[in-house]
């Protein structure tokens, strides 16, 4: 039995069996999808951190002392000269022009960091503290069908390290009451095959690599497409109009989409209202970008928020902010794109 299997079975309960703190339940969440993601794409469904606590902090560089535990600094920014300057449209316009020139490759590669922060309490009563934890997620897909996909822990740390220091520093955790231990050390990289290849859904419309590469590249046309995909979704509630954007978004880095598909989602998100381009801004690991934001719950503040580098046409990470009751959460996109290189178990670049 894998690692993962062995963290559901101490986080999902018998039938009979108490229910388990909130902890627990998000957590079940978090390996739940990533287990099915990233190609389950349903805009309306929020992603797997929805039941995190305030806000995340996304860095495959956290490094964990006995002593201490404190995020390594982010990358100092690069210019982004001539892009940021651009406004509205023009800013995924051109990086609609880039993705022209995507390169191809004999995989498409997804490479994703989650992060999130436990609800549930650990350590002496007085002295309590919660856990930030994160997992590499990897899927590499060949293009005769053939899939992997990789999971690496990365190390979980207290939020609050003088609580932590009064607990005795423990550098292990165990949730669930089944025996599954959260580690303050990284885990193995891991890379499985996938049993009959990978399944690909573009909101709950079931695609194949051949339906992908035969999407069409005209941006009117592909915006009817994305609206057929979304009325396919039998669970879907709002406006076609407010699903459109995280629809075709999902394009731009989580489906294996060919660079002109990929520039004609760019075109088609520039010609949709909800759609604001904010401005200059950076990912969680300090990388910069420009923001674009869009609804995702019609009557609701909830908003997606992609930051993007129009000079390269990738999506740095994906936001979900303004979420009542909740705090904001992100995924980093660390590589999304076809390569060459062959896969391998997931690392910490």
């Amino acid at each position: 039995m894998s690692d993962i299997d062995n963290l559901m079975r101490a986080i999902d309960p018998a039938p009979h069996a108490p229910e388990q703190g909130p902890g627990a339940r998000e957590l079940r969440e978090a390996i739940m999808a990533t287990r099915t993601r990233p190609y389950r794409t349903a805009w309306r469904r929020l992603p797997w951190w929805a039941g995190a606590v305030g806000a995340v902090a996304a860095t495959t560089t956290t490094v964990v002392f006995l002593g201490q535990a404190v995020p390594a600094p982010p990358a100092p920014p690069r210019a982004t000269t001539g892009v940021t300057s651009l406004s509205g449209a023009s800013v995924l316009l051109a990086a609609a022009a880039k993705a022209r020139t995507a390169p191809e490759g004999t995989y498409w590669r997804l490479k994703q960091q989650y992060t999130m922060r436990l609800a549930m309490p650990f350590g002496k009563k007085g002295s309590t503290y919660r856990l930030e934890i994160s997992r590499l997620s990897e899927t590499w897909v060949a293009k005769d069908g053939r899939s992997w996909t990789g999971f690496k822990e990365l190390a979980a740390r207290p939020l609050d390290t003088g609580a932590w220091r009064r607990d005795g520093s423990p550098t292990k955790w165990e949730i669930g009451g089944d025996g599954y231990v959260i580690s303050a050390s990284p885990g193995e990289g891991r890379l499985t095959r996938s049993r009959g290849g990978q399944r690909f859904y573009w909101s709950a419309m079931p695609l194949t690599l051949e339906k992908i590469e035969a999407l069409p590249a005209d941006p009117e046309v592909l915006k009817r497409r994305a609206a057929e995909a979304i009325r396919v979704d039998k669970d879907f509630v709002g406006s076609v109009e407010h699903g459109l954007p995280r629809t075709l978004a999902t394009l731009l880095y989580e489906l294996p989409a060919s660079p002109q598909v990929r520039a004609a989602a760019y075109q088609a998100l520039a010609t949709l209202p909800l759609v604001r381009v904010e401005g200059p801004a950076t990912d969680s690991r300090g990388r910069p970008g420009v923001a674009v934001t869009f609804p995702i719950q019609e009557g609701q503040p909830t908003k997606g928020r992609l930051v993007i580098d129009p000079e390269t046409s990738k999506v740095l990470a994906f936001d979900v902010i303004g979420m009542p009751m909740k705090g904001d959460r992100s995924e980093v996109v660390l590589e999304s794109g076809w390569t060459d290189t062959r896969p391998s178990p997931p690392s910490v670049d």
